[in-house]
C-alpha cells in the first residue's frame, strides 16, 4: 500500500480549514514524489486552492476550460484530450484537468508520466454525489446515433472514485469544499513520520542506465544484426538514456549516431541529456562543439568530426542512412510495418519503447514486431529499465493512474494471478459460453480484471480508452468463454443499424455508413447489425477452436434476437484473414489508407443471418468484386500478395472464358509479349488465386506487384533484386511452368453450417 506522507502546517482553526497544497508540494520535493489531487466543489473554491501554488519558473498543462481561470505565474498552456499523444515524451511540473471539459482514460495515463518529481496531477470535479453521475462528454465518441452523451454509463467516473477512495490500495488526495458532502471519502493526509527517509538526489546515469549504455555500445561495436530492445514505463528515463549512449558511442570510436521518433519534440530530452553528458566531458577532454541544438549535436574530439542528429523515420525509409548507429525512440508510437522496413535497411539499431496502450501502436510492438525480430534477427536483446528516473521509486501518482487503469493488466501483480488450469486440460474440458452485462462484471472485480487484462495480452490496440468504453458504451455487448470459473476467451461486439436511410450522417454505426458509402442503397441502413469490436482468447490457448467457437455463439445469440447481419473491421494481415474467412465471413471493403497504429489496411467482413440481409450482402459483394482490382492498382501499393490471392479466392464467377488461359498459355511457351497478353494474365489472376496460392511466396509477390498491380518493371525488379524487365518476366513465366492453367471448379454452394452446441454449456 502506498502511504504518501505529509506534514501539516500549524494552523489557528485547523477544524474549519483545509491543509495546505503547497505544503504538500514541498513535501513531495523533498520526497521527490508526486501526487493525486481531486478538488471537488465549486468552481470558485477551486481557484482559491490553486492560486498560486506554482512559481514563475515551472510549467502547467491545463485539459479543459479552466486555464483562464486560475491565478499563476507559472508557464502554461491548454490542450484538448485529442492533442494528448502528441505530449508523449514531454515533461511539465503539473497537469490540471477539468473533467467538467470531458475525461479520457488514455489522457489520465499519457498526463500522469509527463510530469516530474515534487508535482501534481489535479482533477478538477463537482461534489462527489454530482460527479458520480456527471455527464462525460468524453463518452461522445463510443456512442452510436441515437444516443446522446446523458445516455453514456457513468460506471467509468465510479469506478475511478472506488480506485482512489480513502480505503484503497492507491488513495488520492482528496479536498472536498463541504466537507460534510460524503461519507465515503475524505481527505487523506496522513500524519508526518520522523523515520521518513529522503531520497538520495538522483544522478545518471543510474546503474539500470549504466547497463543500458553497456547494452548499447555492444550493438554499436558488435555483431551486427543484433538489435537492442529498451522497454520501460515512463519516467524510467529511456530518451536520456538514448542521449547518454550516443555520446558514448560517438567518444569511443564512431562517428554518427542518429535517433528517430515520430516526431522530434519527442526526442527532446536525449539532446538535452547528450548535450550536458557532452558539457561534462568537455571538463577533462579536449572538445570542440561546432553545432548544439535540439536534433542535432556536431562536435570534433581526437581529430575526428562526431555528428548525433534527428532524421525523420520517413526520411530514413526513402534515403537508408549510412549511419553508425539508429536509435529509434518512442518505437511503440511507430506502425510495426515502418519499424519492419528501419530494421531491413539499417544493421545496427536500438529500439526504445512503453508499452502501455495509449502509446500509438502500443502493445502492438509487443505483439507483432517481437515476431518481426524472432524472424529478421533471432539474436535480438532486450533490456527492461525499472528504476524510475523522473520521480522516486513507490510514487502515489504512478501507483494511482496505473491501478486505476490497469496498466499493470499484461503483468498481474501475485494478487491478481488466479489459479491456472493445466493447458493439456483446457480443451478436453467443459467450456461455458454466455453474454454478460457490465453491471455483474463490476460485482465480479475478479473477471473484470481478468477480462481487460485478456484484452491487453491478446490485442495490439487495447488501451486504457477501451477500459472507458467498457464502463461506458450503453450498447455494447460482452461474451465470453469460461472454463471451471477461468476466463479464456471474450468477444466485444457494438450493435449498429436500424437507421432511417434519409437521415443525414450519423454518429457511429461504422459499418452500414462505410458500406452505404462505396457500395450499397440507402435502404441498408435499416438492417440490423452487431460488429465484433474485439475478440481475443488467451495467448496459451489460440489456434484452439475458442474463437471459433465464441463467434458461433455470438451468431446464435444473434439470430435469437433477429440481428441482420454481423460484421467486424480490423487491420488485415495474413494471420487474421483466414481466420475470418473459415468461420463464412467475406471480405466487402478494403481502406486505401493505411491505418496510423498498426500500418496495415483496414478491411471489413460480413456475414449474412437473415435473407434479406443476404441479398444486400451479395448485392455488396458485387461491387466490391468489380472494384477491388482496380483500387488495387491504384491505392494499395503496399498490399501483401497473400492477402490479395486470400481477398481474390472469396470472388465468385459464373464463366471462366477459354481464350483467357490460351493466352497465358502463349506467355508461357514464349510465343507472344507481355504488352499483347496483359490484360488476359491480369483476368487470369483475378479468376484464379487458388493456383496462385500454390506457388512459392516470392513468386506470388512478383506476379501481384506487376500482374495484378501494375507496377513498373524498373520496381519490381529493384524489390525482388531480379536482372530489370528480363528477370522479372523469367520469374513470371517460371510461376505458369509447373502451375496448372485450369483449376476444377465445384458448383458453389452458399452452405451455412449449423455448429455443434453439444459440448457447450450455454448460459
Amino acid at each position: 500500500m502506498i502511504t504518501l506522507y505529509f506534514t501539516v502546517k500549524p494552523m489557528v482553526n485547523q477544524m474549519n480549514e483545509q491543509p495546505s497544497l503547497a505544503a504538500l508540494r514541498k513535501q513531495l520535493k523533498q520526497q521527490r514524489h508526486r501526487a493525486l489531487v481531486i478538488l471537488s466543489g465549486s468552481l470558485e473554491w477551486q481557484k482559491i486552492q490553486l492560486k498560486d501554488l506554482w512559481h514563475s519558473d515551472e510549467s502547467i498543462l491545463y485539459i479543459g476550460e479552466t486555464e483562464k481561470n486560475i491565478t499563476t505565474q507559472a508557464q502554461h498552456h491548454l490542450l484538448q484530450n485529442s492533442r494528448m499523444t502528441e505530449q508523449l515524451g514531454q515533461e511539465t511540473d503539473s497537469v490540471v484537468i477539468d473533467v467538467r471539459a470531458g475525461l479520457n482514460a488514455n489522457t489520465l495515463g499519457i498526463a500522469s508520466g509527463m510530469i516530474r518529481a515534487g508535482g501534481l496531477l489535479v482533477l478538477l470535479t463537482p461534489d462527489l454525489e454530482t460527479w458520480k453521475t456527471l455527464e462525460n462528454p468524453d463518452n461522445k465518441r463510443f456512442l452510436n446515433s441515437p444516443y446522446q452523451v446523458n445516455e453514456a454509463l457513468p460506471y467509468f467516473t465510479q469506478h475511478l472514485i472506488k480506485q482512489w477512495q480513502v480505503n484503497s490500495k492507491t488513495p488520492a488526495v482528496w479536498l472536498h469544499e463541504d466537507e460534510t458532502h460524503s461519507n465515503t471519502l475524505t481527505n487523506i493526509f496522513p500524519p508526518s513520520s520522523s523515520n521518513l527517509s529522503q531520497p538520495t538526489v538522483q544522478t545518471l546515469p543510474t546503474q539500470t542506465q549504466s547497463k543500458a549504455i553497456l547494452a548499447i555500445d555492444s550493438v554499436a561495436f558488435g555483431h551486427r544484426k543484433r538489435p537492442l530492445v529498451i522497454t520501460a514505463d515512463r519516467g524510467r528515463g529511456k530518451s536520456s538514456t538514448l542521449g547518454l549512449a550516443a555520446i558514448h558511442c560517438l567518444v569511443e570510436g564512431k562517428t554518427h549516431v542518429v535517433l528517430t521518433a515520430s516526431r522530434l519534440d519527442q526526442a527532446k530530452m536525449a539532446f538535452i541529456q547528450a548535450t550536458q553528458a557532452l558539457s561534462a566531458l568537455g571538463e577533462t577532454h579536449e572538445i570542440s562543439v561546432s553545432v548544439q541544438q535540439t536534433g542535432r549535436l556536431c562536435f570534433s574530439f581526437n581529430d575526428q568530426e562526431k555528428v548525433f542528429e534527428f532524421v525523420a523515420p520517413d526520411k530514413l525509409i526513402q534515403e537508408a542512412t549510412q549511419a553508425d548507429l539508429l536509435l529509434v525512440d518512442e518505437a511503440a508510437h511507430l506502425p510495426t510495418p515502418l519499424l519492419t522496413e528501419l530494421l531491413m535497411h539499417h544493421h545496427r539499431m536500438v529500439f526504445a519503447t512503453t508499452l502501455h496502450g495509449y502509446e500509438g501502436s502500443g502493445r502492438g510492438f509487443e505483439l507483432r514486431f517481437k515476431k518481426v525480430l524472432n524472424q529478421h534477427t533471432p539474436d535480438w536483446k532486450n533490456i527492461h529499465l525499472k528504476e524510475p528516473i523522473r520521480w522516486a521509486d513507490h510514487d502515489p501518482l504512478e501507483a494511482a493512474i496505473n491501478h486505476a487503469l490497469f496498466l499493470d493488466a499484461a503483468n498481474p501483480s501475485p494478487e491478481q494471478k488466479t489459479e491456472q488450469l493445466p493447458l493439456s486440460t483446457l480443451i478436453d474440458q467443459s467450456i461455458e459460453l454466455q453474454e454478460i452485462n457490465i453491471q455483474s462484471l463490476l460485482a465480479n472485480t475478479s473477471l473484470f480484471h481478468s477480462l481487460f487484462r485478456l484484452l491487453v495480452q491478446a490485442h495490439y490496440q487495447t488501451s486504457p480508452n477501451d477500459l472507458q468504453l467498457l464502463l461506458s458504451a450503453p450498447n455494447l455487448k460482452i461474451m465470453v468463454a469460461t472454463q471451471e470459473a477461468q476466463l479464456i476467451g471474450v468477444v466485444l461486439c457494438v450493435a449498429e443499424g436500424k437507421i432511417m436511410p434519409k437521415m443525414k450522417r450519423v454518429h457511429g454505426h461504422l459499418v452500414p455508413q462505410l458500406l452505404v458509402k462505396h457500395y450499397a442503397l440507402s435502404d441498408f441502413f435499416m438492417l440490423s447489425s452487431w460488429r465484433i469490436m474485439r475478440i481475443a482468447v488467451h495467448p496459451h490457448i489460440q489456434r484452439e477452436g475458442i474463437g471459433k467457437q465464441l463467434l458461433n455463439y455470438l451468431k446464435h445469440t444473434a439470430q435469437q434476437q433477429k440481428i441482420d447481419y454481423l460484421s467486424s473491421s480490423f487491420g488485415a494481415s495474413e494471420e487474421l484473414l483466414p481466420f475470418w474467412f473459415q468461420q463464412g465471413y467475406t471480405p466487402v471493403h478494403v481502406g486505401v489508407k493505411r491505418d496510423k497504429s498498426s500500418g496495415s489496411h483496414n478491411m471489413v467482413v460480413t456475414k449474412a443471418l437473415t435473407p434479406m440481409a443476404q441479398q444486400a450482402i451479395a448485392s455488396i459483394q458485387r461491387a466490391f468484386q468489380a472494384q477491388f482490382p482496380h483500387v488495387l492498382m491504384e491505392s494499395l501499393p503496399h498490399f501483401p500478395a497473400a492477402m490479395i490471392l486470400a481477398v481474390l479466392k472469396s470472388f465468385r464467377f459464373k464463366t471462366h472464358p477459354p481464350y483467357i488461359e490460351e493466352a497465358v498459355n502463349q506467355f508461357r511457351q514464349g510465343l507472344r509479349a507481355y504488352e499483347s497478353v496483359s490484360g488476359q494474365l491480369w483476368e487470369w489472376s483475378i479468376r484464379s488465386p487458388c493456383i496462385l496460392l500454390l506457388e512459392p511466396e516470392h513468386l506470388q509477390g512478383i506476379w501481384c506487384d506487376k500482374v495484378l498491380k501494375k507496377q513498373s518493371w524498373a520496381e519490381v525488379a529493384n524489390k525482388y533484386q531480379l536482372a530489370g524487365r528480363k528477370g522479372v518476366e523469367e520469374a513470371l513465366i517460371e510461376l505458369l511452368i509447373n502451375a496448372p492453367l485450369s483449376i476444377k471448379k465445384t458448383p458453389y454452394q452458399k452452405i451455412d453450417r449449423i455448429p455443434d452446441y453439444g459440448r457447450f454449456q450455454f448460459i
